[in-house]
């Protein structure tokens, strides 16, 4: 009797078994399929523009026309390329910056200072807002007949800040820096800094450690692979960064960056020199961006604690 209830245990239990790995097989395939549909369209929809990077757009035969071209624009100073290539420069930058002040905030949070629940919802607040609603505000400040053009008082000399070209860029960089909010970066490093054990930032003030030592030398080595890792993302977009030109401008004029430039051309059913321009900046970017990866590996090892 007693071999037999062990046996009918035994059979119970590999019955269970043989029902979860079913329920999990099922569950595997069906997430598979929108997997396997995603997988297909990037590869479809590279590989196809990879072809017609090298195809002229009249008869289809291989070429490397729109590589001359793209090379050739790039060294005027003046082309819409190297003025692209610049403002794109220019938001990357913007980009990385809002991640080091993300950082600084973040501590500041960590810290406890007055107010500091106040603070975290106000830097999160942009956030949650419509880009949409963000820019119709920003543009009621700093355009004509304005905030900003009401305060000064001088009605007939004010800029028209978005509608010249030395200014247009200028301004939606600013939106940018002030408006578009430092996004989830500094809650992510905040919940990384509310990680470390208190014990360490004890024994730190223990040894003299000042506030400077322990931001440098005990937090930031401590959260530096959540760090490093927001840094590489933002490193990934050094030819993709780019803010709402369109929401702007509504397309007009040319305050490009390379993806506007290469979605307006798009728009307006070109599609060999784009592709061409895509391709080009993509092969530049990857080793750029899987070198800075191994050096922030190799500028401080991941810490487990």
């Amino acid at each position: 009797m007693i071999m037999d209830r062990f046996g009918q245990k035994n059979s119970g239990k590999k019955h269970r078994l043989g029902i979860t790995q079913k329920k999990s097989l099922w569950f595997i395939l069906i997430m598979l399929i929108p997997a396997l549909y995603g997988i297909f369209r990037y590869i479809f929809i590279n590989v196809n523009s990879i072809v017609i990077a090298f195809s002229d757009a009249s008869t289809g035969a291989f070429t490397l026309r729109y590589f001359s071209d793209l090379f050739a624009e790039m060294g005027r100073a003046d082309s819409t390329i190297f003025k692209a290539l610049l403002n794109t420069f220019k938001f990357f930058g913007v980009g990385v910056l809002k991640l080091f002040l993300s950082y600084i905030i973040a501590y500041f949070l960590y810290k406890k200072i007055l107010l500091y629940k106040g603070f975290r919802f106000l830097f999160f607040l942009p956030s949650l807002v419509a880009p949409v609603v963000n820019i119709t505000i920003y543009v009621k400040i700093i355009g004509v007949n304005g905030a900003i053009h009401q305060l000064t008082g001088y009605a007939d000399t004010f800029p028209a800040l978005l509608s010249n070209a030395d200014t247009t860029i200028l301004m939606i960089l600013l939106y940018d820096l002030l408006f578009a909010g430092l996004g989830a970066n500094f809650l992510i490093l905040l919940g990384a800094m509310n990680r470390i054990p208190s014990e360490i930032l004890e024994s730190g003030k223990i040894d003299g450690c000042n506030a400077w030592r322990e931001f440098w030398q005990l937090i930031t080595p401590l959260v530096w692979d959540n760090f490093s890792t927001l840094l590489v993302l933002a490193l990934t977009k050094i030819f993709t960064a780019s803010g709402p030109i369109l929401y702007f401008t509504g397309g007009q004029g040319d305050p490009y960056t390379l993806t506007f430039w290469i979605y307006d051309k798009v728009r307006d059913s070109t599609y060999n020199y784009p592709a061409a321009v895509g391709l080009f900046f993509t092969v530049i970017g990857i080793p750029i961006v899987f070198g800075i990866r191994w050096g922030a590996k190799k500028v401080n090892p991941e810490v487990a604690y």
